[in-house]
């Protein structure tokens, strides 16, 4: 029999995660752990002395940011200081040593050699051959090029040696050597006594590579983070970081694949007036004294305590960044090469322009990846709290779903722009019925695709104001 009276209590009161950034501070001045930190002190004892400890320093302490909170919470790595390695060039020598053949050599005659089954030098006799030292001094002065490579060779009695004229592998190249009468070496001399030594050599490793590699392999132990600042601020290292993060971000093909999406951005400052900032996943900021200033750092701790809101990175005012000392057609040069920096209009210092390499404005490349991150979110929440989602339409709306949930939280964040007469946010979302999922969709389990578009939200940079004021005065 049923009670009359029921009474149950739910408990809703469990932990909200906060959106706060991922951010690493990549120290180059010994190895660390990786390292998360909510202490500046801690960050100073761990790191006494050392660059990442005042890139650190430079972030939290951006007390008069617009942001109402502060950034807290850092993750720190330290690597050994990357040194550049020299590479080796690649050689092919060629031996003879009381070397015969089927066919003699003979005087004022064209033969071609084919080293390795691959690369074939022609050479002319003067007068018949009948000497090891003879054959090889055939090649003295010659050159080749395979695979983009430039072979020159050095001759030294019977031995012919062929270097690449830049440190560099090959491959490809087999041990055989043989003479032929024709350049399309089908009707061979019958060489005996040849033999042929390959070594392959290796390129230069430059400090950036160095940094990069490292970088890899932290991210082989632990991938976690979003933003990437480094105690790096050589012109070619600032290149390579910010080449690197461009390529953080999958295609859809590499996502089809199976490739997981863990993009990342990165802030990075050049003392170089000429620097020119060309990639679209880092912002490049100039400043006279980068490895005192940590402009990257103070940026970052400006603003970041924004995301993930949409907000402007330009107009901001980083505490500890100085304006800097540009004419005007440095000014220009740097906005042209879309390089940011510190300046002052009419005694108002502040950052210009809030831009990524390719030109895209800071908030919208946040923006597109904070959607993207949370429809991720949202979607895996949906499968992994549903017993079954069914193949139909109502399946589908559930798993639809969360994209309009991730669009409609972009919309909050001031993300996506909102419609002034409806009200609501400027996004379609075009959900897939049952009927058009193909027989192997529908095999394999696959919905067909979701297709949504969004408006971002603008944002003011510039303002030009024209009016006329008139004075009218009285008698």
């Amino acid at each position: 029999m049923s009670k009359d009276i029921q009474v149950y209590t739910s408990l809703d009161a469990k932990v909200q995660p906060a959106e706060k950034l991922d951010i690493l501070l990549l120290s180059t001045e010994g190895a660390a752990d990786l390292k998360t930190y909510n202490d500046l002190e801690v960050i100073k004892a761990d790191f006494e002395g050392k660059k990442v400890a005042a890139m650190a320093e430079k972030m939290f302490d951006q007390v008069n940011t617009l942001a109402d909170t502060l950034i807290r919470k850092v993750r720190i790595a330290g690597i050994e200081n990357p040194q550049p390695v020299g590479g080796k060039a690649s050689t092919l020598t060629v031996t003879f040593a009381e070397a015969s053949f089927d066919t003699a050599l003979e005087a004022s005659t064209d033969y071609w050699l084919k080293i390795g089954g691959k690369a074939v030098v022609p050479v002319r006799t003067e007068s018949k051959p009948e000497t090891d030292e003879a054959i090889a001094q055939l090649f003295e002065g010659k050159s080749f090029t395979m695979d983009g490579i430039v072979f020159e060779a050095s001759v030294a009695e019977g031995v012919v040696t062929f270097t690449s004229t830049t440190r560099t592998p090959i491959s490809g190249y087999t041990e055989t050597v043989e003479f032929f009468q024709d350049a399309e070496c089908m009707t061979a001399c019958g060489l005996h006594n040849g033999t042929l030594a390959i070594s392959s050599g290796a390129k230069d490793v430059t400090r950036a590579d160095k940094l990069l590699e490292a970088i890899e392999t932290l991210r082989g132990i632990d991938d976690d983070f979003y933003f990437l600042l480094t105690d790096v601020t050589d012109g070619d290292c600032v290149k390579a970081l910010a080449e690197w993060a461009q390529g953080t971000e999958p295609t859809p093909a590499e996502l089809g694949a199976g490739v997981e999406d863990h993009r990342k951005v990165y802030f990075g400052q050049t003392a170089d007036k000429e620097y020119v900032s060309s990639f679209g996943r880092s912002a490049i900021l100039y400043s006279e004294f980068p490895d005192t200033e940590w402009a990257d750092a103070a940026w970052v701790g400006c603003v970041g305590p924004f995301w993930p809101q949409s907000v402007t990175w330009k107009w901001k005012v980083p505490d500890g960044v100085e304006v800097a000392d540009l004419t005007d057609a440095e000014r220009d040069r740097l906005e042209e090469n879309r390089v940011n920096y510190m300046t002052a209009e009419y005694k108002h210092p502040y950052i210009k322009e809030g831009i990524c390499g390719d030109g895209n404005f800071l908030d919208n490349v946040l923006g597109a990846d904070y959607i993207t991150y949370q429809m991720r979110e949202n979607l895996y929440n949906v499968f992994l709290e549903n017993p079954k989602i069914s193949y139909s339409d109502a399946g589908f709306a559930l798993v639809a779903a969360a994209v309009f949930s991730a669009l409609n939280r972009a919309v909050e964040l001031e993300i996506v722009a909102v419609d002034p007469e409806a009200g609501g946010g400027i996004f379609n979302v075009k959900v897939p019925k049952r009927a058009d999922a193909t027989p192997e969709q529908v095999a394999n389990r696959q919905m067909p695709d979701i297709e949504w578009e969004a408006q971002l939200d603008g944002a003011i940079h510039k303002v030009k104001v024209n009016g006329v004021l008139s004075v009218t005065l009285n008698s």
